[in-house]
C-alpha cells in the first residue's frame, strides 16, 4: 500500500470516527427510537454509502419487525424468522456476517435484501439481551475495509443501547399511563352524577392521546337488537361497516364475535390478508388492528377497536394497556348501569312507568326557574280520571290498574320528549310543558281528551282536565300549580269530561 493510499484510508477512518462522535452526541440522551434510527441510517449512508435496515425482535413470537429501511419507505411490517435463517445465527453467536445474495444461495429471512450485491448483518444487543439485527446493504459486491467494519460494529452497539433505553422508557411510561388512567377512571366512577357517556369520553381520550393511533372506536353491545352501536369514534367510520356489526357476525368482520367468545384481544397483523376482517379492511382501510372485548365477568358489554396505519404487530405493552382499560371499563360500565337502573326505579312509578311526583317537583322547579330567566311561556296540564273508584268497584282493581297504565301510555304519546309526564297521586296525572303557550296547551289538552275515546275498554273512560299557564295565571311556582289543580276540580264539579282553564 503506497503512501497515497494510506493517507486516503487514514482520512476515511477519521471521517468515520467523527461520524461516530456525531451519532453519540445526537442520540446519547434520546429515548425516541425513530430519531435514533434516522441518525444511524444517515451516518451509515454518509460513512460508507450503503443502505440501512433495522429489524427488532417481537416480544412473544420471536419474529422480526422492520423499523427502518432506508431504501423502502413502506410502513413497518413483520416477517417470520425460520430456524435456519442467518439472522438467528447472528443473534445467537453475536458475530456479524457478510453475504453476497446474488452470488450464493442465502438464508436471509428479509426477502427484499436478496436483490442486493452485498449484505452485512450485525447483532443488536444490550445488557446481555438480544434485541434484533442491523442490516447494511450495497447494490454491488463490496468488501469493507476493517475500519468500516469497526464503524458498523460501534453503530450496532450504539443502536442496542438506544433500543434498550427506549424499551425501558416505554415500560415506565406504560406504568405511569396505566396509573393515571386508573385514577381518572375511579375519579369518574366515584362521581354520582357521571353518565356512561362521561366514562366513554374519558376512556376514548385516554387511548387516543396515549398512543396516537389512526382510529379509536368504542362500541357498546345492544343485547336487544344483537348488534354493536359505536358510541365514540375518532377517524373516518363508514356507515356501511357500522350496520354490519351484528351477532352472529357477518363474514366480512368477525373480530367482535371472536373477542366476545374468547374474552381476549383479537390482534390483526395484516388486515389485507386476514380472513377475519377482509370486508372491514376495505371499508375502514385497515392495515393492522386490535379488537379488545369489554367484559364484566363472563358478560360481554362492548368492544374497543384500535387501528394503526402500519403493517405491524401491537406490542405486548400496548395490548396489556388496552386490556387493562377494557377490564376497568367493564366494571365501571356495569356499576354505572346498575346505578342508572336504581335511579330510574327511584324516579319511575312502578305501575304506570311515568315519573314520580318527587321527580316532577324537581323538574318543575328547574324548568320554572329557567322560564323566569328567559321569559318563555310554560304550562301545566293536570287531569283526574273520572269515576275511577267506580271503575275499581265495578270491574276490579286489576282492570283499574290497566286503565291507569293505558291512560299513562296514551299521555306520553301526545306530548314531546322534552315534556314531563308524572303520576301526581292516585289517578291524578300531570304534564309539564316548558316553552309552550296557553293556546298550544289547549290544543294538546283537546287532543288528549279525544284520545280517551280510543282506549281499549268496553266502558267509557274520561278525565277532568285543568290548565294553568305562566305568566297568565301566576308568576310563582306554587301558585301556578294550585291554579292548575283548581281548574281540574272545576272541570270535575261542572260535569266531568271537561277542560277548564285557570281563572
Amino acid at each position: 500500500m503506497n503512501d497515497k493510499t494510506k493517507y486516503a484510508y487514514a482520512e476515511e477512518h477519521i471521517k468515520l470516527l467523527r461520524l461516530l462522535n456525531q451519532v453519540n452526541a445526537e442520540i446519547a440522551g434520546t429515548t425516541k427510537l425513530e430519531r435514533a434510527l434516522a441518525v444511524i441510517g444517515d451516518a451509515i449512508w454518509c460513512g460508507i454509502g450503503a443502505g440501512t435496515c433495522v429489524s427488532l425482535l417481537e416480544e412473544e413470537e420471536k419474529n422480526l419487525q422492520v423499523w427502518l429501511n432506508t431504501d423502502h419507505k413502506e410502513s413497518r411490517y413483520c416477517y417470520v424468522l425460520p430456524d435456519e435463517a442467518i439472522e438467528r445465527q447472528v443473534m445467537e453467536t453475536g458475530q456479524p456476517q457478510t453475504l453476497y445474495p446474488r452470488r450464493e444461495l442465502s438464508g436471509v429471512a428479509l426477502l427484499p435484501l436478496l436483490d442486493y450485491g452485498t449484505v452485512w448483518m450485525y447483532p443488536v444487543s444490550c445488557e446481555g439481551e438480544t434485541l434484533g439485527v442491523l442490516y447494511v446493504f450495497h447494490k454491488q459486491e463490496y468488501d469493507l475495509p476493517e475500519h468500516s467494519k469497526e464503524f458498523l460494529t460501534h453503530l450496532a452497539v450504539r443502536l442496542g443501547i438506544a433500543v434498550y433505553n427506549w424499551r425501558r422508557q416505554e415500560e415506565i411510561l406504560y406504568k405511569r399511563r396505566k396509573l393515571q388512567f386508573l385514577y381518572t377512571m375511579m375519579d369518574v366512577a366515584a362521581d354520582a352524577e357521571a353518565t356512561i357517556e362521561d366514562v366513554l369520553e374519558v376512556v376514548h381520550s385516554q387511548i387516543s392521546s396515549t398512543f396516537g393511533f389512526s382510529r379509536v372506536m368504542i362500541g357498546l353491545l345492544d343485547e336487544n337488537e344483537h348488534r354493536i352501536r359505536i358510541a365514540r369514534a375518532s377517524g373516518f367510520v363508514p356507515e356501511e361497516w357500522v350496520q354490519e356489526l351484528v351477532l352472529p357476525a357477518h363474514l366480512g368482520d368477525t373480530r367482535h364475535e371472536e373477542a366476545f367468545r374468547t374474552g381476549l384481544p383479537v390482534v390483526v397483523q395484516d388486515a389485507k390478508h386476514d380472513t377475519r376482517c377482509l370486508g372491514a379492511a376495505q371499508q375502514l382501510e385497515l392495515y393492522s388492528a386490535v379488537a379488545v372485548p369489554i367484559m364484566y365477568k363472563e358478560q360481554a358489554l362492548g368492544i374497543i377497536y384500535v387501528d394503526s396505519g402500519d403493517y405491524r404487530r401491537f406490542s405486548e405493552l400496548t395490548l396489556q394497556f388496552l386490556t387493562s382499560i377494557a377490564r376497568q371499563l367493564g366494571i365501571v360500565l356495569m356499576n354505572t348501569r346498575q346505578y342508572e337502573y336504581i335511579r330510574q326505579l327511584a324516579i319511575t312509578d312502578g305501575l304506570t312507568g311515568l315519573h314520580t311526583r318527587q321527580y316532577f317537583s324537581e323538574r318543575y322547579q328547574e324548568e320554572f326557574a329557567a322560564t323566569k330567566r328567559s321569559g318563555d311561556p310554560l304550562c301545566l296540564i293536570m287531569l283526574d280520571i273520572d269515576d275511577f273508584k267506580k271503575i275499581n268497584d265495578t270491574n276490579g282493581h286489576l282492570v283499574g290498574d290497566r286503565v291507569l297504565v293505558h291512560v299513562s301510555h296514551m299521555l306520553q304519546t301526545q306530548v314531546r320528549v322534552s315534556d314531563t309526564v308524572a303520576r301526581y297521586g292516585g289517578e291524578e296525572l300531570i304534564v309539564l310543558l316548558p316553552r309552550t303557550t296557553l293556546e298550544q296547551t289547549c290544543m294538546i289538552a283537546e287532543r288528549i281528551q279525544q284520545s280517551f275515546l280510543d282506549l281499549p275498554f268496553p266502558f267509557l273512560v274520561t278525565a277532568s282536565i285543568g290548565i294553568a299557564a305562566y305568566p297568565e295565571h301566576g308568576i310563582e311556582r306554587e301558585m301556578l300549580l294550585m291554579k292548575a289543580d283548581d281548574a281540574m276540580y272545576r272541570a270535575k264539579h261542572e260535569g266531568k269530561n271537561q277542560i277548564r282553564i285557570a281563572r
